[in-house]
């Protein structure tokens, strides 16, 4: 039947549908494509047809204005820069004008805790995609699944969507699978991967990776150190948005001036989009060099030039219409990386916070401050210094089998007993932690969220980040050997500062219980 109605139906019209976002090449011009349709260097194009389902129908931007509707639409596009502190609003602002040039590999997130305004900020910024896409409307969330927000990001192409409300709850198995599809969503980002799939036939599936820009919210982080460095992490605080200036933009917004102000900026990137792919790679390796020199993590620094780039190529629209004279567009520059720097700094805080070396030592301090754990002298008594800080507690009187605390102590005095399991030796600054026992211990502490790291990869960290004191001549494992409790023994060589740095309290403050 197929071939009969091929066969005698002679030429019937073909018609190209695109079921995707964003930039595509059709004749020899770019096109940008939207749920209403196409646009190009001379504005609509009548003859292309894009048909998109839910959520992806609500990306409409309307006709390219020009004049003085165009310069009123820019403007009222940059007074979203007001609504928030510069560290947050400019990043966002940037994060929009570089979803448009395409070829993105990070995500931002907005966290805090609720009540304080974060979708409604993100919404804003959502928005120059759409006046439909309000904050009660928002095109993902993190409820969904990981399959189909991986499908979503696949055809929201070269656009900004915003991912709503991680707020990770129920039990424990719940809290780990919400954890895991973010780290899926956004290491797919950072990475520009896809899962790969199979058909029933065992040939495999075209891979549906992210072509958009993820900006997420929340009230937590999504979990993993290499998942901050992929990310752009915002901070939003009680008092940081002004509530004023969010209801006058959250009107703006609704009528359509965001989206006015993004339809006049498409146009005349597409007349020169080709030039853009040509430049965007090399201008942006620029940047990220000039960012390196001033220190952070590469990946940040990757993400801070990909901005500044989205920032460049805005001024340069902003003159090329005639709203900037060059004097107004290096100001406008210096201000966005003065803004994408200080966003940055938090974020270099963030990756201390998700540092997995740092985090092991906080792991341990928790579990000799609650007695879950302690560290022995050499000869695997009670330390000589501030024995409470390393896990001991005074207990009963009258126990001479046990060490008194203080030299010469009778019977009658109190004495200090060990909590927990020995994860380590002390003397004066010297700290050498039993390797697997500490890393147990760790992982305990840490209960459902677990400790990243593996006991050989801890030790290689702990090495490659200048944290151990002493170093075998010639072996891999990072450990040294040494006599303790009178035994020799192979454990990590570390500063007694990094697990128990607090101050020196005087030992007579202890005597007798005081």
């Amino acid at each position: 039947m197929r071939h009969a109605i091929q066969t005698i139906s002679g030429d019937p019209p073909r018609r190209t549908v695109f079921t995707h976002l964003g930039w595509r090449s059709v004749g020899r011009n770019w096109l940008y494509l939207h749920a209403g349709g196409a646009i190009g260097p001379d504005g609509p194009v009548d003859d292309v047809s894009v048909r998109l389902e839910e959520p992806l129908d609500r990306f409409v931007l309307p006709a390219p204005p020009d004049g003085e509707e165009l310069a009123d639409a820019v403007w009222g596009w940059m007074r979203v820069l007001e609504v928030a502190p510069k560290r947050i609003t400019v990043p966002l602002f940037a994060m929009v004008c570089r979803a448009v040039l395409g070829d993105t590999d990070f995500s931002g997130h907005l966290y805090g805790g609720t009540g304080n305004f974060k979708s409604c900020l993100a919404a804003l910024f959502q928005q120059a995609f759409g006046p439909a896409l309000h904050h009660k409307n928002l095109p993902g969330s993190w409820e969904s699944s990981a399959n189909a927000l991986e499908g979503l990001l696949f055809l929201a192409k070269d656009v900004l969507l915003v991912i709503d409300d991680f707020v990770p709850t129920g039990s424990a198995n719940e809290q780990a699978r919400r954890h895991r599809d973010a780290d899926r969503v956004i290491r797919g980002q950072g990475n520009r991967t896809g899962r790969q799939r199979m058909r029933p036939d065992a040939s495999l599936r075209p891979v549906r990776r992210s072509r958009s820009l993820v900006l997420g919210t929340g009230e937590e982080l999504p979990r993993g150190e290499s998942l901050t460095a992929r990310m752009l992490v915002m901070p939003v605080g009680p008092g940081d948005v002004h509530v004023d200036t969010l209801t006058r933009c959250q009107a703006e917004a609704a009528a359509g001036v965001y989206a006015r102000a993004t339809a006049g900026f498409v146009p005349w990137l597409a007349g020169r989009y080709g030039e853009i792919r040509a430049e965007l790679q090399a201008e942006q390796a620029e940047l990220r060099a000039q960012i390196l020199k001033v220190g952070g993590h590469r990946r940040s620094a990757e993400i801070a030039a990909s901005l500044l780039v989205g920032l460049r190529w805005f001024a340069r629209f902003l003159e090329a219409i005639g709203l900037y004279a060059p004097g107004a567009t290096r100001a406008f520059l210096e201000l966005g990386r003065g803004a994408v720097l200080e966003a940055f700094d938090h974020q270099s805080a963030t990756q201390r916070d998700s540092d997995p070396t740092a985090r092991f030592f906080e792991l341990l301090a928790s579990a000799l401050a609650s007695g879950r754990a302690h560290v022995a002298s050499p000869q695997g008594k009670v330390p000589a210094e501030s024995p409470l800080a390393w896990g001991w507690r005074l207990g009963g009187e009258g126990r001479p089998e046990r060490e008194p605390w203080k030299p010469g102590g009778t019977d009658d005095e109190p004495y200090w007993h060990p909590q927990g399991e020995r994860i380590g030796w002390v003397e004066g600054e010297e700290l050498f932690l039993e390797p697997q026992a500490s890393h147990a211990v760790a992982q305990r502490i840490a209960g459902d969220e677990g400790f990243p790291l593996s006991p050989r990869s801890l030790r290689r960290r702990l090495k490659d980040a200048g944290l151990l004191r002493t170093l075998p001549a010639s072996r891999e494992t990072c450990a040294v050997r040494v006599t303790l409790s009178g035994a020799r023994r192979s454990v990590l060589h570390v500063d007694a500062g990094l697990l128990c740095g607090v101050e020196r309290v005087p030992e007579e403050m202890f005597a007798h219980g005081a």
